[in-house]
């Protein structure tokens, strides 16, 4: 016999779709189901909230027992319905065809996965004839032709986002449980307690709103104190079930919130991807602020009451700045760093934040923390990984993060390829993540779909689209000559490396390779004997002139050492009074060098390690970048650069990159060329580290071998 449904509300011969969504509380050993009624058009006409205590059983009955209660609460559901449902919808992994079998309600029950709830591009590149694809009935029993049923189903796939109300189901249980409406007045059905919030006529009876103009009057002494309260409690319920997300949105970001120094036009529209998708890539150009818009929407979900606890990930010398940019633009969200010894970072996973900050390789020693009861026994609403070009590779760290369970993934980087497309795969598989109770997990290869699925989920913009007024960047490069006696030593040492690789004939490796190219380079930079370099004098030259028009400068280099790298640049340029900064700065005082060549007159100059200062600085007081050395990879040289080249810089930027003649830095440039061109061809803002990405073949001809 079907479930009869009782209809205690006003406006009961609704035809309605009803939407059933579980909450497993296992703090509490409890389960919250809701059950939210609308019109084919997405408004809601009732909503019910049920909960049950979970029995303990053994381990061997969960499953059955698990399925029973879910049941048992869908059932407790449809005697409180406000409407007369004609369809039902639920998610794959909480609706298990098992479990329903034997629940008769007499309607066609769907069940979506999360794959089709949370991808809004896949359900708009369906075709309308194909959406019925993406449910499955439970006991095979769509909606029969021509009954209301069927023509509710067609009504409602040509919507481009039929199954968004499930969606909305769990933001109305999430403000329910914050406002603690399950405690409220409830009807009992058996040994589940059920809440009936009112449905929109009965609400807006309840606060005396005038319909007509809709605006709300004094209430007078004849209202019932306990239907006030009920309306008072429900308030926040009814806005997230009734009002259109893009519309809070928008209103949050331009009105409800302010905002340090304002959010610039295309900022808020990255904001607001963020908050509306549960995936993001978002890889605009550096420098765009890619971190003021994640914690800008992390801010605007807190108070939506979607977001209590996120997870940030990012390399160890930004995690301060984050919680700097954290406190500037969320000012009213809690953040801690998770950081230091064991002792000190087990107390900072307990606390009861809404941000925790860690960088990749803590995450790594702390792997067992994130998942367990110590740290958290819920999913956590968003994890976000800042430069998530770390994850480019499927082993250690990438595995770790894309095992975390969640429901938001947002990647930030303005570099998603490298070297290769299979880095790009990695990266996706974080962002484009699948529910645990579906029980997989997307995996990628280069090809077709990975391209698809990027194009839906990237959000990429580039300065010269959405920063107009930003002056241009120069890029200028330089051949120059060695020294007579650098050349001397450069000729030698390629000679005896020549004949050092021709004696390992086929044993010949790409290490050894790598190596004669470091020490080509190194000398490039500075003649071991004499400790000349072309180079180096020729950007003193230009730095005195420079720092006499009250310029400041950048200058990289790969290398760190006393005698090729940033020590060496340092002495042979002391008269400047340079500042530093390499990896054994420790990070905490890394922000102070930063903030002395901000402000300071007394310090024009900054010598940077690549690797170090590469990514996350702000240093748009330099107007020129130096390039010592060439690295393997294009798209660290412009991340490089555009430390001084982003929002803010009122100059021309100019970088010089530099490269000597008749040396193996000349033949390196030729092939970097070559292969920028052919990867321009297949994926915008593409990168190669040679390194990785070139042949054995291609090393050995860099002498003609």
């Amino acid at each position: 016999m079907p479930i009869p449904v009782v209809h205690n509300q006003s406006d009961q011969n609704q035809v309605s779709v009803a939407w059933l969504r579980f909450v497993d509380c296992r703090e509490s050993k409890r389960i919250v189901s809701g059950l939210l009624e609308t019109a084919v058009d997405g408004s809601p006409l009732g909503f019910n909230i049920a909960q049950a205590e979970v029995p303990d059983c053994p381990s061997s009955l969960r499953h059955i027992t698990r399925n029973r209660l879910f049941s048992a609460l869908a059932k407790s559901l449809f005697q409180a319905c406000s409407s007369s449902p004609a369809l039902l919808f639920g998610l794959t992994g909480e609706i298990s065809a098992q479990g329903f079998d034997g629940f008769d309600i007499g309607l066609p029950t769907g069940r979506v996965s999360a794959r089709e709830l949370l991808s809004d591009p896949l359900i708009r590149s369906a075709k309308d004839g194909n959406k019925n694809e993406l449910v499955t009935w439970i006991n095979n029993r769509p909606p029969t032709e021509n009954t209301e049923s069927a023509k509710l189903l067609r009504e409602l796939l040509q919507s481009p986002h039929p199954f968004e109300p499930l969606a909305r189901v769990t933001d109305g249980i999430r403000v329910s449980l914050a406002n603690q409406t399950v405690n409220g007045l409830s009807n009992v059905y058996g040994s589940i307690a059920v809440y009936t919030l009112p449905s929109f006529m009965d609400y807006a009876r309840l606060r005396n709103i005038n319909a007509s103009h809709g605006t709300e009057r004094s209430v007078g002494s004849e209202d019932n104190d306990s239907d006030l309260r009920s309306a008072d409690c429900t308030a926040q319920v009814w806005e997230v079930l009734g009002v259109a997300k893009e519309r809070m949105i928008e209103k949050k970001v331009n009105t409800d919130l302010h905002w340090e120094n304002g959010l610039m036009s295309f900022q808020r529209d990255g904001v607001g991807a963020l908050v509306q998708m549960n995936r993001l890539l978002l890889s605009d150009d550096m420098g765009l602020g890619k971190t003021v818009q994640a914690i800008a929407a992390l801010r605007i979900l807190k108070s939506l009451g979607e977001m209590s606890a996120c997870l940030v990930v990012a390399p160890a010398s930004l995690l301060d700045q984050w919680r700097r940019e954290f406190s500037k633009w969320a000012p009213e969200l809690s953040v801690i760093i998770v950081r230091g010894a064991v002792r000190d970072r087990m107390w900072q996973w307990k606390s009861e934040t809404d941000v925790k900050l860690i960088s990749y390789e803590s995450l790594r020693s702390d792997q067992r923390v994130v998942n367990s009861d110590h740290s958290s026994s819920r999913i956590w609403d968003a994890v976000v990984l800042d430069e998530a070009q770390r994850i480019k590779n499927r082993i250690s760290i990438s595995a770790i993060v894309k095992k975390i369970p969640r429901l938001r993934s947002w990647a930030l980087t303005g570099t998603p390829i490298e070297n290769t497309e299979s880095e790009l795969a990695s990266i996706m598989e974080f962002v484009d993540h699948v529910s645990d109770a579906d029980g997989y997990r997307n995996f990628y290869i280069p090809g077709d779909q990975l391209r698809q699925r990027h194009r839906d989920l990237q959000l990429r913009r580039k300065k010269s689209e959405v920063l107009p007024d930003l002056p241009e960047k120069l890029e200028t490069k330089l051949t120059i000559d060695l020294y007579p006696n650098q050349q001397a030593t450069y000729d030698k040492a390629e000679r005896e490396g020549v004949v050092y690789l021709k004696s390992l004939g086929e044993e010949v490796e790409i290490f050894h390779l790598l190596a004669l190219i470091t020490r080509l380079k190194q000398i490039c930079n500075f003649d071991p004997k004499t400790g000349e370099s072309s180079k180096l004098d020729d950007i003193k030259d230009r730095i005195g002139t420079l720092t006499a028009q009250d310029h400041k400068a950048l200058v990289f280099s790969q290398y760190k050492s006393e005698f090729t790298g940033v020590a060496a640049i340092a002495q042979g340029l002391r008269e400047f009074r340079p500042l530093t900064l390499t990896g054994d700065i420790p990070i905490p005082e890394r922000s102070e060098v930063i903030e002395h060549v901000k402000r300071s007159e007394e310090h024009r100059v900054l010598i940077l390690s690549l690797r170090v200062g590469g990514h996350g600085l702000n240093l748009q007081e330099a107007s020129y970048v130096f390039h010592m050395d060439r690295w393997w990879n294009p798209a660290v040289e412009r991340q490089a650069e555009d430390r001084s080249h982003r929002m803010g810089q009122t100059v021309k930027v100019n970088a010089i990159k530099y490269t000597c003649a008749a040396t193996i830095e000349e033949r390196i440039d030729d092939i970097l060329a070559e292969k920028q061109d052919l990867f321009d061809h297949l994926i915008d803002d593409v990168s190669i580290d040679l390194s990785t990405s070139l042949t054995k073949a291609e090393l050995l001809s860099l002498f003609g071998l």
